[in-house]
Order: C-alpha cells, then sequence, then structure tokens
C-alpha cells in the first residue's frame, strides 16, 4: 500500500513545474471528429506537434512571446493563426477546425491570449454533430449555483427535473430517456423506477452534460425524451491542483428547531460516511426464516420483538450550518516524445440539512375535506462521490483509459404530521423515520486505435462493471388517534391479533441491488462513392447484462389475544418513544410478527444484444446520416404471486431500429436537420414484479403488475432550424412530434377512505407528445462596446401531449389527459458576466416550468398538479491573489414555496403544501 501511495505521489507531482506553451484540438469543420496526425507549426521555428487519436496537440516549453502557427492536414485547407499569445507560466488555448478542399489558406489574426472556452467548444460540436443534441458544458456548470446534476440539468433546453431528481425531457417520463456515465449505461438506484436519480451525482465532477435528442443507430434504441450523457472529467494537459470548501445555510432551516430521532452514521474522522452504523439495520438475532405464529411459539416472537432497537423517539435540535468541501489533482507524464500517461482524481463531500413545513389535504366526492395534515419534514444529507482517470497514449495513434466513479447520497428524513380524518371522525398524529442510502460505482476501460496503413481506419471498444445499491433500513410509521373535537388521550390503534395494519408500527427493511455489465466494439472506415463524394461507414455490436436482486421485510405488532384490558388501554396511551420499549413486548401484551409476502422479494435478470450498420453520407450542402440498429432483449423475473405461488415472468423483443438524420448547411453558420427514429420503451423491472408497498407521504398502495406488460414503441420525428452568428452564440428553433403505441402508464384500481392502490398497464389506444423549442445565446457587446462582457442564455420550450386510457378498466377520472408530469412549458434565462482581465464572474438566472400532473385523479376527482414555480437564483465570484477564488451564491432568491392544487367542485384547492425557503452558501477555492 505504501508503494502504491508513493507512486501516485510521484505521477502527480512529478512536473509542478511547467513550462508555457500552447495546446489545443485540430478537429474537421463538418463532423467535429478528430483529425488524426494533422500537423501544427510554429512559423519561423523547427517546433511544432501531431494531432493524436483524440486530435490533441501540445507545444511545450515556449517562452513567453507572439506566434505565428499553421495547421494543415491532406485533402484540407491551411489555416494560420498569427499573433498567438504565450504569457509566463501559462499554456495558451487554440482549438482549431479545418475545412475541407486544401486549395487555400485561411489566416486569423489573434489579438489577445486565445482562451477558447469549453462553452464554445461544446457549440462547435452541437453545430457539427449528427444529430440533434443540447447540453451544457463545465464552464455554466461553474457559474450556476448547482450543486448536484439534477440542478444542472434544469438549464438545459427542453428539460424539467420531477422530484429533484427525475429527468423529463420533451414532456416524456424518466422512463423514455436513458443515462450513460462516459459512454456506459448506469443502473438505477429506485427501487421502483428504472431511473437514474441526478440528485445523487455532485455537478462538480462533471465535465459536461450532452443530451441526444434524436438518434443514430451507434446509440441504445431504449429511449425517446433524450439519451443523457454523463461526461466526468478527463486528465489535464499539466499538472493541476484544486481545493474549495463552503459553507451553507437555509432561511427555512438554518439556526431552527428540526425533527430527528436516535440513530447515526458511521464516521471516519469528523466526517459522517452516510452509512447507518447498525442502529437501523435488521438485528442478526432474526431468523432468515419468515418471524410468525406458523413457525415459532410466543416465546421466540417475544425475543425476537425484543432484539429491536426502540429508537422511535423524535425530538427537535438547531440545525447548524451546512458544509461541503472539494479536492481534485491530475498530471500529464510524458514518456519520451509521444507516450503519455494521464491520471486526474477529484473528492467531494457535503452535509446538510433540510426543513420542510408542509399541509396535506385530501377532499371527498362532495367536495368537502376528507383529510387535513399540517407538520414538518426534517432531512439531513450526506452526499460524497470520488473519480480515479487514467489514460495512456501509445504514440499518437492508440489510446487506453481507466476510468472509476463513485457515488454515495444518503438521506435521513423525519416527519411528523398532525390533524383531522374526518370519515373516521378522528384526530390523528403520524410519524415516520427513513434513511434512504444509494450509491453507484462504474469501472470503464476503453480503447482507441487508429490504423494509417488499414485505410484510416478507426476502432473504439469499452468494457463496463457498475453496480449500484439501495439501502433503506428500518422505514418506519406510527399513527396515534382520538376522537375527532375531544380532548381526549391520543391511543395508538394497534389491533388484536388478525391482520393489523402495517402502517401503525410498521417496519420495512428492504434492499436493492443491480449489478451491470456491457461490452462494445465499434470500426469506422472512410470509403469513396465518386470522386467527389466520400462517406464513412460505422459498425458495431453490444452486449449488456444486468442482475437485480430485491429484498424487502416487514414486520408490524398486535396486541396477543392474552392481552389484558388494562395492559392494552395503559400501552395504547404511551408516547411513541416509550410504547415499543422492551418491557411493553411479551407474550400477553405486544408482539411483533413479521408480514413479508413471498411477493416482497424478487430476482430478475435481463440481456440486450445489439448490432448496427451506419452511413455518414455528405453530398454538398446536404449531410445524410442513415441505417439500422438490431436489438435483442430479454427480461426474466422470478418471484412469488399475490396468491402465493411461484411465478416467472419472461419478456422477449426484437427489434430493427431506422434512423435518418439529415443536415442541410443553409450557409457556413446555420444548419437545417430533419431526424426520424423509431425507439423502444421497456418496462421495468419493478413494474413486472408482483411485489406491493403502501408508499406512506401518498397514501397509496402499490402493486406490479407481472401478467400482460409489454413494450412501446415509439416514432419520433424532429426539425431544427440553427444558426451560430459568432463565436459562443446561437439561435436555434426546433419541432418535435413523438407517437406513442401502448406507452405504459401508472392506473388506479380502487380508492378507499384510508387507501388507494394502483398498478401499471398498457394505454392500448396510444398517446402523442409534441412541441417546439427556441434557445437564444447571444453576446451583448454587439449592441455597445460597454456590454462585452456580458452574455444572455434564454430557452423556452412549449409541450402538449395527450393519452387515451380508455378501455383500461382504471378509476381514473379523466380517460383522456396530458401524459402525467410534463409542464406545458418551460422557461430559462440567464445574464452572465465574465471579465477576465478582473477574474470577475457575476450571474443571474432564472427558471420556471408550467403546472404538471403530479397525481391522476380518480373517481369524479381532479387531477393533482405541481403548480408552476418561479425560481431566481444567483451567483457571483471573484479571483484574487492569483490563485484563489471567493464565490457566493443564492438559490430560490425569491423563497418561493411548493404547491399542488386540485380541481374541486370548480374551484382550484391546494392540496399539498411545502415551505423549503432560500438557500446562501460561500465557497473559498483554491487552483493551483
Amino acid at each position: 500500500m505504501k508503494k502504491l501511495l508513493l507512486l501516485a505521489h510521484f505521477l502527480l507531482f512529478s512536473q509542478i513545474l511547467y513550462s508555457q506553451g500552447i495546446k489545443g484540438k485540430i478537429l474537421e469543420a463538418t463532423t467535429s471528429e478528430p483529425l488524426i496526425g494533422a500537423t501544427v507549426k510554429i512559423i519561423g521555428t523547427s517546433l511544432g506537434a501531431v494531432a493524436d487519436v483524440d486530435g490533441n496537440y501540445f507545444i511545450g516549453d515556449l517562452k513567453p512571446g507572439v506566434y505565428e502557427l499553421k495547421f494543415s492536414y491532406i485533402g484540407y485547407n491551411d489555416k494560420n493563426f498569427q499573433s498567438v499569445v504565450v504569457k509566463d507560466g501559462e499554456v495558451t488555448n487554440l482549438d482549431v477546425v479545418l475545412t475541407v478542399d486544401g486549395l487555400t489558406t485561411e489566416v486569423i489574426t489573434i489579438e489577445a491570449n486565445t482562451s477558447l472556452s469549453n462553452e464554445q467548444a461544446m457549440l462547435t460540436e452541437k453545430k457539427n454533430s449528427d444529430k440533434i443534441s443540447d447540453g451544457i458544458s463545465e464552464q455554466q456548470i461553474k457559474r450556476a449555483p448547482d450543486a448536484a446534476a439534477s440542478d444542472v440539468m434544469k438549464r438545459i433546453i427542453g428539460v424539467n427535473i420531477v422530484d429533484n431528481k427525475f429527468v423529463f425531457i420533451r414532456g416524456t417520463s424518466e422512463r423514455y430517456n436513458t443515462t450513460t456515465l462516459n459512454g456506459v449505461f448506469l443502473p438505477s438506484t429506485e427501487t421502483d423506477k428504472k431511473s437514474f436519480s441526478f440528485d445523487i451525482f455532485p455537478s462538480n465532477l462533471l465535465e459536461n452534460i450532452i443530451i441526444s435528442k434524436s438518434y443514430t443507430p451507434d446509440q441504445p434504441g431504449n429511449f425517446s425524451g433524450g439519451l443523457v450523457q454523463l461526461n466526468t472529467k478527463d486528465f489535464p494537459e499539466s499538472f493541476t491542483l484544486n481545493f474549495s470548501s463552503s459553507i451553507s445555510g437555509n432561511s427555512n432551516t438554518t439556526g431552527k428547531d428540526i425533527l430527528t430521532y436516535p440513530g447515526e452514521q458511521k464516521s471516519v474522522l469528523f466526517l459522517n460516511t452516510g452509512f447507518d452504523n447498525g442502529l437501523r439495520e435488521l438485528p442478526g438475532s432474526i431468523s432468515s426464516q419468515m418471524v410468525s405464529r406458523d413457525y415459532y411459539n410466543g416465546q421466540s416472537l417475544k425475543n425476537f420483538g425484543r432484539s429491536f432497537n426502540s429508537n422511535w423517539g423524535i425530538f427537535g435540535e438547531k440545525a447548524p450550518v451546512n458544509g461541503s468541501f472539494q479536492l481534485s489533482a491530475g498530471n500529464n507524464y510524458r514518456f519520451g516524445k509521444s507516450n503519455q500517461l494521464g491520471i486526474f482524481g477529484a473528492y467531494t463531500y457535503s452535509s446538510s440539512f433540510s426543513n420542510k413545513d408542509l399541509t396535506r389535504t385530501e377532499y371527498q366526492a362532495d367536495g368537502l375535506k376528507e383529510q387535513e395534515f399540517s407538520g414538518q419534514n426534517s432531512m439531513y444529507k450526506v452526499q460524497w462521490g470520488a473519480i480515479f482517470n487514467a489514460s495512456f497514449k501509445l504514440g499518437d495513434n492508440q489510446k487506453l483509459s481507466l476510468k472509476n466513479t463513485y457515488i454515495l447520497n444518503s438521506e435521513d428524513e423525519t416527519q411528523y404530521l398532525e390533524g383531522t380524518h374526518i370519515p373516521q371522525t378522528a384526530d390523528r398524529k403520524l410519524y415516520s423515520t427513513h434513511m434512504k442510502v444509494r450509491g453507484v460505482y462504474s469501472a470503464q476501460l476503453i480503447g482507441e486505435h487508429f490504423f494509417e496503413n488499414l485505410k484510416r481506419m478507426k476502432i473504439d471498444w469499452k468494457a463496463s462493471y457498475s453496480e449500484s445499491a439501495a439501502d433503506e433500513p428500518d422505514y418506519k410509521t406510527m399513527i396515534y388517534q382520538r376522537e375527532n373535537g375531544t380532548e381526549d388521550a391520543y391511543i395508538a390503534p394497534i389491533s388484536v391479533t388478525g391482520n393489523p395494519n402495517t402502517t401503525i408500527g410498521g417496519r420495512l427493511f428492504t434492499n436493492l441491488k443491480d449489478i451491470n455489465r456491457s461490452f462494445e466494439i465499434n470500426t469506422e472506415l472512410p470509403a469513396k462513392i465518386t470522386d467527389k463524394i466520400k462517406m464513412k461507414i460505422k459498425t458495431g455490436v453490444f452486449a449488456f447484462g444486468t442482475q437485480r436482486h430485491f429484498n424487502a421485510r416487514l414486520f408490524a405488532p398486535y396486541f396477543s389475544n392474552q392481552a389484558n384490558i388494562w395492559d392494552k388501554s395503559k400501552i395504547q396511551k404511551q408516547s411513541i418513544d416509550s410504547i415499543f420499549s422492551a418491557i411493553n413486548i411479551d407474550t400477553n401484551k405486544l408482539v411483533f410478527e413479521e408480514f413479508t409476502t413471498g411477493s416482497d422479494n424478487y430476482y430478475a435478470y435481463e440481456n440486450s444484444y445489439a448490432g448496427y450498420i451506419m452511413f455518414d453520407v455528405p453530398i454538398g450542402k446536404f449531410r445524410i446520416i442513415t441505417g439500422a440498429r438490431l436489438e435483442s432483449n430479454e427480461q426474466v423475473l422470478k418471484s412469488i404471486d399475490l396468491t402465493n405461488k411461484p411465478i416467472t415472468v419472461n419478456l422477449k423483443n426484437n427489434d430493427i431500429l431506422p434512423s435518418l438524420n439529415l443536415v442541410y448547411n443553409v450557409t457556413e453558420n446555420t444548419n437545417a436537420r430533419f431526424s426520424y427514429f423509431q425507439s423502444i420503451s421497456k418496462p421495468e423491472l419493478r413494474e413486472i414484479a408482483p411485489f406491493g408497498f403502501n408508499d406512506f407521504n401518498r397514501n397509496v398502495f402499490v402493486y406490479g403488475n407481472p401478467y400482460d406488460l409489454h413494450r412501446t414503441l415509439v416514432r419520433n420525428f424532429d426539425l431544427r432550424l440553427e444558426t451560430y452568428p459568432e463565436a459562443g452564440e446561437l439561435m436555434s428553433i426546433s419541432l418535435f412530434y413523438k407517437k406513442l403505441d401502448a406507452p405504459i402508464e401508472t392506473v388506479y384500481l380502487s380508492e378507499g377512505s384510508d387507501s388507494k392502490s394502483n398498478t401499471f398497464r398498457n394505454a392500448t389506444n396510444g398517446a402523442v407528445n409534441y412541441g417546439v423549442e427556441l434557445e437564444l445565446r447571444k453576446n451583448l457587446g454587439s449592441f455597445t462596446k460597454y456590454l462585452n462582457n456580458f452574455m444572455f442564455n434564454g430557452n423556452l420550450t412549449i409541450i402538449n401531449s395527450k393519452i387515451d386510457l380508455s378501455g383500461l378498466s382504471s378509476a381514473e377520472t379523466k380517460q383522456e389527459r396530458k401524459m402525467q408530469g410534463q409542464s406545458p412549458y418551460t422557461i430559462n434565462v440567464g445574464i452572465y458576466y465574465d471579465n477576465s482581465e478582473t477574474g470577475t464572474s457575476v450571474n443571474l438566472l432564472y427558471n420556471r416550468y408550467g403546472s404538471r400532473i403530479s397525481e391522476v385523479g380518480l373517481s369524479g376527482f381532479g387531477d393533482i398538479e405541481e403548480v408552476g414555480r418561479d425560481l431566481v437564483d444567483f451567483s457571483a465570484s471573484q479571483k484574487f491573489l492569483g490563485n484563489f477564488e471567493a464565490k457566493f451564491t443564492v438559490r430560490n432568491l425569491l423563497g418561493k414555496d411548493i404547491y399542488y392544487s386540485q380541481l374541486v367542485n370548480s374551484t382550484s384547492e391546494t392540496v399539498r403544501y411545502y415551505r423549503v425557503g432560500t438557500n446562501y452558501s460561500f465557497s473559498l477555492g483554491y487552483k493551483f
């Protein structure tokens, strides 16, 4: 271990002192693909470099001064840059695009130190992409006060974030979107969704986020809204070291009373790790066999019940200031003239408290209130993540990369509500404590190879292993009640024998683990149709497999039939911190028994295999990208059904997914795009499992459907007109239309005064989704020189959808409605001020989404909608003393709260309300 640490220290710090120089990428103007082997020379000297497999070049050991550079590549126009400034101790970045023909030489004068930001580089990539895509660069991520990927993504055109973690793209839910990390599928961290939870990924580990909204055959075919591509930071060209630390607070939390309960976390030094320290774990004495009267006598059940931790008490304490820090380091170690080893590592950690005041109201069909509760929800959150990436370039044409990412998110939630349940004429107090620990590890081994002697063939491949885990130890719920309008003592309505209500003293333990493995290999080969028409042929194969293990165990109390009336009455009146103490658990008092069913545990796996062929053909001003992908998929799930019989679900599909992307270069800086593609959406493994669980917050029991779910076929049409007036500027308009064949929807089966139930079914009559996107990025210096450092960035998305639920025999009020979670519009506006000379950056951001369906209405009730709100965020940063930077941010500057409304007797009523407050943070960072 000591030797490994010494090696890491040597690799990181062996080149702390580096000379100034010039670096960048040499790209093809039409496709933004790297021009491997292109040359750059410093005119008047013998110095120069050759572009490697990524198109990167680096000229080091230059003296400070002004240089003239010439970029060349066979079959392409030469390009000269004059007056390129190199400053003492700095590396000048100069990315270059070359155009086909080689008939002229383009001369460009650089009047200042060239530092083409990654924002401009991303727009260049977008302009030359073979598909319709949008994204956000590291530069924009750093500007905004966004701590998690979910916060970052709401800035991207056409994107909504639901529940602060799930991505909706162009109005389609998370089931129609797919996420990759460095090109590899990310496993789910949710027990009931396939979607990746973007709230667990720290934003400062990201280099960029790119969303493909149209499809090419070299991509997976199981998305319709978008393919979200998270990319972590790669290795640097020279030594880099960054550290920053921040403190933050919330106007509704910091220094105020929050709720908590007895329960600690494992810690390292002074940092909580986010893992339970054992207080919430299922006791080791609990047998793996079901703990019930069918297998154990009363004495054994008593011993099992007493082995649980009696950590039910809820109490208040003052919330401290939140804190976080980030550390990253990297280096580029050169072996000889053209061999390089690059390494980059980063670690980020945050610990935070949040508090929400909330109300919850439900109505009866006659418009009268059925339930009305108010209270407090407090959460302690630990989030940390680490990456370690290493890349080795062997010469200019071969590259191997190893990328490792681990992220963890821990949420410890305490909630208390009190109010009235009118049909049962009862005043109630509701308690719950809930810890959820989610972690993801992803490792990728990536190879990129270029063979000059094999007709300039490119081969790339990826092998990956990833796993995710979601552990929810000891989710506890409790209810107390009394006769409405009386001053009687509250009692716990625990049942006597029989089947108890498991939300009264229930303890649920769940664990989910997904393991993914994949391998893919792609080849790209230039070919000639005629002397003037050249194309690229790309082929590849892909194999992917996932395994899922889900386990749940549910325990609840009841009074033994041996309990006497006096003991029962005395115990029922005890407070929550003492009612389940060991003295009350006995053969003639309270008994804890397991109420897990066979359907609460399942094993599932999914295997996918694919092959494709793709053609990229430029003809004059047209570029045609077309081809098809064959995907074969099998989903298998094994469990026990609700009648206690073994069940095996086996879904198989073979799909041919065609794709056509047309790009027409109206002018050098303007593109017109058209896209058509077919894609699929498969049932989620949880949806085909018979497992059912009670959503305590929504008061809904959710069942899976292992009997008749099948995949959805989606036909997608896109049009986009985009223009790039100047560097870093963009104007675009996009139209899209999607036809969904039998989409899977959540439907209600029944409702009762105390419970509702829903499941998943295919809406066989289909759905449509369509809309328009508008985006503008503009440097305000074109209006007056006094605004040279100001940039405007705005986008607007307008969406509509319609789904037909007729024939599903559901209890929903509307048989035709818009899709759940779809906002009718989304607005993003940002004003950015960047002054590189003073190191000052000030940013003001605005985001708004239109009201969207959160819960569909049933049995005559209107839909419950999350009301749109105005979110204003602010950030300001200042560099000083050369290497230091201070940053101040405000999130939710207007302090807007969260509302949910429902139409009751033609009147809009607030049925959910959360006061969330305004977040403030201050950070100080050092960059070497």
